[in-house]
């Protein structure tokens, strides 16, 4: 179903989706949510300045869009993604002055042992470095952006080295730079906005990007019947997201009665192996580029946090003088994730912040719950759904409501 989005999940594996023009609910007995994942918002004074904008956006304006995004850039931010957009950006004609790599330079030795028959993915890198060195792009680690500088967009950008154990920003060592391009890629936080709304149990796991759903070997949730994969159930990359697709995809066969236990084992063997084998290289990946707690300190009180409502740290901060503790007691007293998006752009850093200023671990700082529609969607669309929602769903008074 093309042009088609979910905008609710219930427990009973009953989807809400709407389309332009109409809405419907469909209920699967086997149900496999593949949701993906949003690009991590890093706060810091002037990131909100037009010309500052995240890997992804660049990447859409280049291969999407087929436009250069600017003139001079210098990219920041972590992990191998800032290879790829640095490579892509040289390819359009932007001149691209530095990568800054919060993360530490990569330990080849055991690097090279973990990489052991997962080659490919090895040369991938190895190409996007070599591309940086021949157009003479410098890669500096353990460094990153302090604050983007302009009237009415990007100008200057001031930079420095971050410790390389906590990533706090070393001020007295600053260097600025002229660019009228800058581009942030602090990695991607997982999208379980569905599998929240669904009842599956979650957990807080930073290695995989923040909060994710609670899966068997087979990617089966707590909910019996609904499976989680891809990024959307943690950041391990598109070879991985294929892999799980196929092992949640047999076992779904086979929970349908359409493949026997001996011949769903049989065709999964070969897929988790490769998985384990993934997974090897990609713990050492998340090591250099796990989020550290120092990015916390890059936002001043004036910093806007929440871009929908146009919360500043400041007010965060005197919340938590008023005695919040956790995300939605920051959220109550501020309006702090109660916009479009919500949540998605200022909770994890905002849950980052929480965590360091209060000594409190992410998970007890806790998360922003998603409410049903968890994207927007026209009152027309659901005026003409094609099949009642189930009697159980909480959206369902808000609609009733809503049309009354």
């Amino acid at each position: 179903m093309p042009r088609t989005v979910i905008i609710d999940l219930s427990s009973h594996r009953e989807i809400l989706w709407a389309a332009e023009e109409t809405a419907g609910a469909i209920r699967a007995d086997q149900l496999i949510v593949a949701s993906g994942a949003y690009e991590r918002s890093v706060p810091f004074p002037g990131w909100t300045l037009p010309g500052v904008m995240t890997a992804g956006g660049a990447q859409r304006l280049i291969k999407t869009l087929q436009v250069r995004p600017g003139r001079r850039a210098l990219i920041t931010g972590t992990g191998p993604l800032l290879l790829v957009v640095a490579n892509q950006l040289r390819a359009v004609g932007t001149e691209v002055v530095a990568v800054l790599e919060a993360g530490r330079h990569p330990r080849w030795p055991q690097f090279l042992v973990k990489a052991r028959g997962e080659w490919g993915l090895l040369k991938d890198a190895f190409e996007y470095w070599r591309g940086l060195r021949r157009a003479g792009i410098p890669l500096r680690f353990n460094h990153t952006v302090f604050e983007a500088h302009g009237a009415s967009a990007v100008e200057a950008v001031t930079y420095g080295p971050v410790d390389p154990a906590t990533w706090t920003p070393i001020r007295s060592q600053a260097e600025q730079v002229e660019v009228d391009l800058l581009v942030v890629g602090f990695g991607l936080v997982p999208n379980v906005e569905l599998t929240t709304l669904g009842g599956c149990d979650h957990r807080y796991a930073l290695e995989l990007g923040g909060w994710v759903p609670e899966r068997d070997a087979c990617m089966e949730t707590s909910i019996p019947g609904l499976f989680a994969v891809g990024d959307g159930a943690g950041i391990r990359g598109a070879a991985v997201a294929s892999l799980e697709g196929r092992v949640a995809g047999i076992t779904a066969a086979e929970h349908a009665g359409l493949l026997p236990r001996a011949e769903a084992d049989r065709r999964r063997a070969p897929f988790l192996a490769r998985l384990e084998s993934l997974l090897r290289v990609r713990a050492v990946l998340d090591g250099m580029s796990r989020i550290r707690p120092g990015l916390s300190e890059l936002a001043t009180p004036g910093t806007i946090v929440c871009r929908c409502e146009e919360v500043a740290l400041g007010e965060v901060q005197m919340a938590l003088a008023a005695g919040a503790r956790d995300l939605q007691a920051v959220k109550l007293l501020t309006r702090l994730g109660m916009g479009p998006c919500q949540g998605r752009n200022c909770a994890p850093a905002m849950r980052s912040y929480l965590s360091h200023a209060t000594g409190r671990t992410a998970a007890e700082v806790g998360r922003i719950n998603p409410r049903p529609p968890v994207k927007p969607v026209r009152l027309g669309a659901l005026a003409r759904m094609t099949r009642a929602m189930p009697a159980d769903d909480p959206f369902q008074a808000t609609i009733r409501e809503a049309l009354s």
